[in-house]
């Protein structure tokens, strides 16, 4: 058995769990991240909370190149299921597995009352500047990756950062673990993701994600190219009620743990 909650196995469906009683809520990862960065979003949550390693992430195994967000979703189900959640949290690559499954009306949705969507990544597209501005950074970041570049994946993922957090000791720790784990691990399979599209946009999916009966939360903030406003914005927009949270940029991981903490703990209760 695994001893470190941060680093759960496969005995455990890389699932750590801290708390008990209801409601359980469950936590998924951004690309590249970890349970413990998912951790401090379920400070002062109520009932079980569940953080999920997804796969290529936390010693979990890739599914092999070319990640899709229909492929992250099927994971969250899983999860979700034996989790037997009825709330949940997707950070990036999550918020948009969580996404599909709404535009997709997946059984296992009929079960969450409320999600909450943090530095949504994407959605059912991007707009022209966005899409180039992604594709440039990827071919930059794979060129590194490939030649073990570790000191150059950190300045160039620092680089999309305000300049006050890139200086940051922790951001920089941080940020060399994820480079690091990209050199060292499978987890670069899944470099692509950054050019995928949650959500087909169709009529159907559009009618989906109007009929969800939960409560959903948007939550981003400012200047930050790897999740841009207008994905939130768009997304929000698609859900009726839905609550959009547009915090000041470099808030959500560094500078405004505080606030963040406080629109969670409102939300979830």
């Amino acid at each position: 058995m695994s001893t470190d909650l941060n680093l759960p196995g496969p005995e455990s469906g890389y699932i750590a769990t801290f708390g008990s009683g209801d409601p359980h809520t469950l936590f998924g990862h951004g690309f590249a991240g970890a349970i413990r960065d998912t951790r401090p979003f379920g400070t002062g949550i109520t009932g079980t909370r569940h953080f999920l390693h997804l796969p290529g992430h936390g010693g979990r195994p890739s599914p092999g190149p070319g990640w899709n967000y229909p492929q992250i979703a099927e994971v969250l189900v899983e999860a979700l299921r034996a989790t037997s959640a009825s709330r949940a949290l997707g950070v990036s690559m999550s918020a948009g597995g969580l996404l599909h499954l709404l535009s997709t009306a997946h059984p296992v949705t009929a079960d969450l009352d409320r999600i909450a969507l943090v530095l949504p990544a994407s959605f059912t597209g991007f707009s022209a500047e966005v899409a180039e501005a992604n594709r440039s950074h990827l071919e930059r970041l794979r060129s590194l990756v490939a030649a073990e570049d570790i000191d150059g994946i950190v300045d160039l993922m620092l680089s999309r950062e305000p300049a006050e957090v890139a200086q940051m000791p922790p951001a920089r720790s941080w940020t060399r673990s994820k480079a690091e784990n990209l050199v060292r691990t499978d987890m670069s399979d899944g470099l692509g993701l950054a050019l995928e599209i949650a959500v087909d946009d169709t009529s159907v999916a559009a009618e989906n994600l109007r009929d969800f009966a939960g409560e959903v939360l948007v939550l981003t903030h400012e200047d930050d190219p790897a999740h841009p406003v207008e994905v939130a914005e768009a997304i929000h927009a698609a859900i009726p009620g839905s609550d959009l949270e547009v915090l000041p940029a470099g808030s959500i991981l560094w500078r405004g743990r505080q606030e963040v903490r406080g629109i969670l703990g409102e939300f979830f209760g």
